[in-house]
């Protein structure tokens, strides 16, 4: 009997069905771990980029008030 020796492409082909079944039953899990606690980087830093994207927001419409006030009817 003889023993089959694994491929360089036996591997990649090995790796890439293990991340392919990581990040589609575990990945949102993990993110969900990681934004549920306050103290992680990654959180703050989402929380940032969403203040900073609701400011632009809110300067955007401030800028065109006169336009909300006037122009729409």
């Amino acid at each position: 009997m003889s023993k089959k020796e694994i491929t360089k492409t036996d591997v990649r082909d090995i790796v890439k069905d293990e991340i392919d079944k990581f990040v589609s039953k575990e990945l949102d899990n993990e993110i969900k771990k990681i934004l549920s606690n306050p103290s992680t980087k990654t959180r703050k830093e989402l929380s940032t980029v969403m203040g900073d994207a609701m400011e632009s927001v809110y300067k955007m419409l401030w800028q065109k008030r006169d336009f909300w006030k006037k122009d729409i009817k």
